[in-house]
């Protein structure tokens, strides 16, 4: 324990990575937040609607998130071994398949709008709601996929600042729209949640113009050109599948299984989703040093076993494994503490506030638990090129325990919002035991720069 704490070249590091990582992560949310905050303001149809296309939107990102999760790996290791002409040939592989995604997408957001909505639920006041949102938010899809696979190769090239510099610019450009057209300032017409759509979908055009300028006008390791993006061998490609197939499908199977958990919600009610969608925004808020610290986690593994250091790499993880739940467990002391303080700032119901304010304490006592389970999957594990183990614990515990038994609980049991989301959490503790087992196993190690060159995937 002294020596990770004395290791000033280990923490330099990582802070180097997690400090604007984390600051972006938190200025995403901060925008979710202020979203949220401006249309509770109009009720709780608005807020449950907006909610729940949100879920739709997170099934989408984590489609995206799973793209270039598995792009990351390999972009992480060949840059360790400073292989720009491999990092920017796994870009263009990334943006490919993220326009693909952000097609499929958007046609399904215009032309079967209801359709989505009716998944989630059937209530004649927020139906329409969600779909007036929906169908301008869509539209943003495609930038969205081209901003994030920048990003992703910003960072595993050592450029974290620039996503976060944009990211920020994006919540400056949606605050100030979702007051003029939300609420009617400024002359304009109060649009409520179709404003904050437009808003939204501004501020996402904007962040993502800043990652490009800069990464082109900087001359980054992504700067490629049109022929280095898109000139891709059928070996190139079978190798990013084989290693990368299990992240896309982790993401899209846990991203319906996050989707399923919307569902139960409102099995308990319409107040339920939107005490559920204020207590998962202001989580967030305090989740971002978990993401972070994942993030910078499987960019430092993946470099460290890239460059053939695989002795660095196995005491990277093993420093991280002690530090996550350390950090965890400081926010979420934090998150108990102003838990009744946060949620007062929302327009909803008394009992609203109060199951709300339940679910955030459970949320802080687990967050020790999902700070290491976090950086084990979405960092140590993926930055060593590990991906099928981590898709097998998380999408096991997900749809063979919490959504069953959640569900049970719910529809059958008639439990409380907080009691049905408490055994939900549960499965955070079978994730720990599994995921301790694989890192102290160190059979997580995958150089996945070898199996390009030497064909062994």
């Amino acid at each position: 324990m002294k020596k990770l704490f004395k290791d000033k070249a280990f923490f330099s590091l990582i802070l180097t990575l997690v400090i604007p990582i984390t600051l972006q992560n938190l200025i995403s949310s901060s925008l979710n937040m202020v979203d949220n905050v401006m249309i509770g303001r109009l009720g709780e149809a608005e807020i449950a609607a907006v909610g729940l296309i949100n879920q739709y939107f997170f099934i989408f990102t984590l489609v995206l998130s799973g793209i270039n999760a598995g792009a990351g790996i390999f972009m992480a290791q060949f840059w360790g071994r400073k292989d720009g002409d491999s990092v920017k040939k796994i870009l263009g592989l990334s943006l490919i398949l993220g326009a693909i995604a952000s097609v499929v997408f958007t046609l399904l957001a215009i032309l079967a709008p209801e359709f989505i909505m009716n998944i989630f639920t059937r209530d004649p006041k927020v139906v329409p709601i969600g779909i007036s949102y929906l169908k301008v938010i869509s539209v943003t899809f495609i930038i969205t996929s081209i901003s994030q696979a920048f990003s992703t190769g910003l960072r595993c090239t050592g450029f974290a600042k620039p996503p976060m510099i944009a990211s920020l610019a994006g919540v400056l450009v949606n605050c100030a729209l979702n007051w003029v057209l939300i609420f009617g300032a400024l002359g304009f017409p109060a649009l409520g949640v179709v404003g904050a759509a437009i808003a939204t979908g501004i501020a996402r055009i904007v962040e993502g113009s800043i990652v490009l300028l800069y990464a082109y006008k900087n001359g980054t390791p992504v700067a490629a050109s049109f022929k280095e993006l898109f000139i891709l061998d059928k070996d190139f490609v079978g190798v990013y599948f084989k290693v990368s197939y299990s992240v896309i499908l982790n993401e899209i199977i846990w991203s319906l299984g996050i989707t399923a958990y919307s569902v139960i919600y409102a099995k308990i009610g319409i107040s339920e989703v939107a005490s559920m969608q204020i207590a998962t925004t202001i989580n967030n808020l305090f989740m971002v040093m978990g993401i972070g610290i994942a993030i910078a986690a499987s960019i430092v593994v993946g470099n460290q076993i890239g460059s053939g250091d695989e002795d660095k790499a196995i005491e990277s993880a093993f420093r991280l494994g002690i530090l996550a739940p350390i950090i965890g467990a400081i926010m979420g002391v934090i998150l108990y503490i102003a838990a009744p303080y946060v949620v007062r700032v929302f327009n909803v119901e008394a009992g609203t506030i109060s199951s709300t304010i339940q679910v955030l304490k459970i949320m802080a006592c687990v967050a020790p638990l999902r700070f290491f389970n976090v950086v084990m999957i979405v960092g140590v594990f993926r930055g060593g090129g590990d991906t099928t183990y981590s898709m097998i614990v998380q999408l096991g515990v997900m749809w063979l325990l919490s959504i069953p038994m959640g569900y049970l609980a719910a529809t059958y049991l008639g439990l409380s919002l907080p009691q049905v989301f408490f055994i939900i959490c549960l499965e955070e503790v079978f994730k720990l035991v599994f995921e301790v087992y694989r890192l102290r196993s160190k059979k997580w190690i995958r150089n996945v720069v070898n199996e390009v060159e030497y064909g062994l995937a």
